[in-house]
């Protein structure tokens, strides 16, 4: 995806409209910094945001994206490309969110077992009030990010049914609570209603 060309398109459209950046930034509600970003090719709009600007542009998501008004007869063609493009940076994102997972359970577990060691040590020492602080904290922190990686599991990608192959996003207790092995999961399917494994894919 284009950036710089998204950037300009929307310039170009929102001097056609005659429009400055402060006032284009109150009708899609954004601060006038965050129009200067875009145009400059520093980021582009959120899924709301593009909408807002598509009524304001009088085009659409498909043109905005593209950075160039599209043809009838090429609608169809750049519509499927975006598409795909899309959904390659979903799954790109959805790999960074499972390995930042693996990076941020490892930083905060290792640090937290070695404190529930270190606290034991402490209590066969006779010291009492610091191991039980120790090892309180480090439950505590077990069980967050316990739930944090969870949380990720759920969002990033989605679970397949080995039943009927439906590809799915449980709710955060189905996948809490579901019977594992590493981010394969014992869920009931929403489409054919069967409990099965559901394995974590990210296309």
């Amino acid at each position: 995806m284009d950036y710089n060309k998204i950037g300009e398109f929307i310039s170009k459209e929102r001097k056609l409209k005659k429009l400055t950046q402060v006032k284009l930034a109150k009708k899609v509600f954004v601060s006038e910094k965050t129009i200067s970003k875009w145009e400059n090719g520093n980021g582009i709009p959120d899924t709301n945001t593009l909408t807002k600007l598509c009524e304001v542009f009088d085009c659409t998501i498909n043109e905005l994206l593209n950075g160039e008004r599209i043809s009838k007869q090429d609608y169809s063609n750049k519509a499927e490309e975006k598409l795909l493009e899309l959904q390659k940076i979903k799954e790109d994102k959805d790999k960074l969110l499972l390995s930042v997972e693996i990076i941020a359970s490892f930083c905060v577990l290792l640090p937290a077992f070695t404190m529930v060691f270190l606290s034991i040590i402490l209590f066969k020492k006779g010291f009492v009030t610091i191991p039980i602080i120790m090892i309180i904290v480090s439950i505590v922190s077990i069980i967050a990010i316990c739930l944090i990686a969870i949380r990720i599991e759920q969002k990033a990608g989605y679970y397949y049914c080995e039943k009927c192959s439906h590809k799915h996003i449980p709710k955060f207790n189905q996948v809490l609570f579901a019977t594992h092995i590493n981010r394969t999961r014992k869920m009931k399917c929403p489409k054919c209603k069967q409990k099965s494994w559901h394995k974590k894919i990210i296309k």
